[in-house]
């Protein structure tokens, strides 16, 4: 009788991994991934613990989708020279090798339980007083950024966290920043930044330098602190600061007289003066009215110390309605939650003044203008040069859209899409095209981004076609080709 033969033994394949969504106990660094916590447009984040320490405290893991992405070693370079109680700490930043050999940088920071500035406000129904107080922190972590010569450059309410208890503010989400002699990623006229909270001399420059490819905006720290003025007048009134039209001089530049919008208290007669005049302040036109965020800082809180009943009455009345709140509803893991369809952010002249500012600088110039046919000259100022200290970086890096995340932690879902704010990543639908296990689409001119393959399209496409917006662009799915059928002809006679 012959012998039996031997087979080798068969080994299982260990499952492939991808960045956008390890599955946990998954070894990066020096770290375990506990559970997602959610996911950027550059960058999943994942709470984990030491890998030696299971019941040690958690920590935030940013980890990049795209290997060897240079956004995550700018944002480990700007923390690492900021140190301050109103600022997530950096714990550790290193490389993780995926198994098919491509390297991922990740970066660790302290785990945050907070809830996005707007969706806190619609919760808790804060005072002046208590705003005041939060915006006062905001500065100070402004006043630490700039101090050491380093710009946030994406201030909004999406990226403050505000603490359980209501007296603790945190600005995170510091991979559209700079600090000195950073090198440029990526060209463009405006650096990194979400349409709505542009300064007005960034939107003036956009539309002076919009046909120029050279000309490269400088943000400086007053581009922070009229975004942080967005902010709060976004918080107190439920819109947009508009701004007014703008006019050309004899010589072909433009100019802006203020803003469009009016006062936040003529929306809202429970903010009180004080904070009326701080914000007004913070929204001039004259970058040089707002002062340095250490005195916009000393001036929150000097209108704070002493409570009067203006001060610390509810912002919002107890009888408001999810209908007219000022507020987003609450999505703690999105940079920004999604305006309800009635909300008064929607209401004038049929747009909201996000989608009326994102449409005008995605066109590079003032949607208003063009429509009637007015394009701008060709600027005839002087430009920045290519590889200048100052150039900027032309696209949002979108790293810390939950880089502090709440206390809960969320999962994947797969959730109908819809009209979605700007700061909310285009939810992938049914049958959409993946990108493989290197995070890389097909196409050269497709994008992965959420963990699908998208397309860009313009801007004015995306209200006939009802598409997702994403930082000031319109993204289509994209689905794999149809198969020829096999049981009938492929055409019909």
């Amino acid at each position: 009788m012959a012998p039996p033969v031997r087979r080798p033994m068969q080994t299982r394949r260990p499952p492939e991994l991808n960045p956008a969504l390890l599955p946990p106990g998954t070894a990066v660094g020096s770290w375990r991934v506990r559970a997602w916590a959610g996911g950027g447009v550059h960058g999943a984040v994942y709470q984990a613990v030491p890998w030696n320490d299971e019941r040690a405290n958690p920590v935030a893991l940013k980890l990049a989708l795209l290997p060897r992405d240079p956004r995550f070693a700018r944002e480990v370079e700007l923390l690492s020279r900021v140190r301050h109680p109103h600022i997530p700490r950096l714990r550790d930043s290193g490389t993780w090798q995926h198994p098919g050999g491509t390297l991922h940088p990740f970066l660790v920071m302290d785990w945050v339980d907070g809830t996005p500035l707007y969706d806190w406000a619609q919760q808790f129904r804060p005072s002046s007083q208590q705003v005041l107080r939060l915006l006062a922190q905001v500065a100070r972590a402004l006043q630490a950024l700039h101090s050491q010569g380093c710009l946030h450059r994406d201030v909004k309410g999406g990226n403050v966290l505000v603490h359980p208890s209501g007296h603790r503010a945190l600005l995170t989400d510091f991979g559209s920043g700079r600090y000195p002699d950073a090198a440029t990623l990526t060209p463009g006229t405006l650096p990194p930044g979400t349409p709505a909270y542009r300064s007005p001399e960034a939107c003036l420059f956009e539309l002076q330098f919009f046909r120029d490819p050279q000309a490269h905006y400088a943000a400086q720290p007053t581009d922070d602190l009229y975004a942080l003025g967005v902010t709060a007048y976004r918080l107190v009134t439920g819109e947009y600061p508009e701004l007014a039209e703008p006019s050309k001089d004899a010589s072909g530049i433009w100019h802006l007289e203020g803003i469009a919008s009016p006062a936040p208290r003529a929306l809202n007669p429970r903010v009180a003066p004080q904070l009326n005049a701080l914000i007004l302040r913070m929204l001039s036109v004259q970058p040089q009215e707002r002062g340095s965020a250490e005195e916009l800082a000393k001036a929150m809180e000097q209108a704070a110390e002493h409570p009067l009943p203006e001060t610390t009455q509810s912002l919002f009345p107890q009888e408001m309605t999810e209908e007219t709140a000022p507020v987003a509803q609450k999505s703690p893991l999105t940079p920004e939650a999604t305006e309800p369809i009635g909300h008064p952010a929607h209401r004038r002249n049929g747009l909201s003044r996000l989608a009326t500012v994102a449409v005008l600088l995605s066109l590079g110039a003032w949607a208003g203008w063009i429509a009637r046919g007015q394009t701008p000259e060709p600027p005839a100022v002087v430009r920045q040069k290519s590889g200048g200290a100052h150039e900027e970086d032309g696209v949002p890096s979108g790293l810390g859209d939950a880089a502090a995340t709440a206390s809960s932690v969320a999962s994947p879902n797969s959730s109908t899409p819809g009209v979605l704010a700007e700061d909310t990543p285009p939810t992938p639908v049914p049958g959409q095209m993946r990108p493989d296990a290197k995070g890389r689409c097909p196409h050269k001119r497709q994008i992965a981004l959420n963990g699908s393959c998208w397309v860009e399209l313009e801007r004015e496409k995306c209200e006939a076609l009802n598409l997702p917006v994403y930082k000031g662009t319109c993204y289509m799915p994209v689905f794999p080709p149809k198969r020829p059928p096999t049981s009938t002809p492929a055409t019909q006679p």
